[in-house]
């Protein structure tokens, strides 16, 4: 037996310009976390869609706060 959970998602974008050579830079990404039992808060309650929401959405800041280098000039080295 097979159990699917729903996903709750959100995607971000970010423009940011290349710190060494001012290149622009368009990021997406999709954030996501299931709503199922073992997806629980510290008081051991289990997550609902707008707790995992608010989760999301202050991952989605802290990725769009940082910076990026394009391709050329080393994006492995962040």
């Amino acid at each position: 037996m097979r159990v699917n959970f729903q996903e709750v998602r959100l995607y971000a974008t970010k423009s940011v310009k290349c710190p060494v050579c001012g290149k622009r830079l368009r990021r997406s990404r999709k954030f996501y976390q299931t709503t199922n039992p073992f997806n629980k808060l510290p008081d051991g309650t289990i997550k609902s869609a707008d707790d995992i929401y608010r989760e999301l959405r202050a991952q989605a800041k802290a990725w769009e706060a940082t910076a990026e280098r394009c391709p050329k000039c080393g994006e492995g080295e962040r």
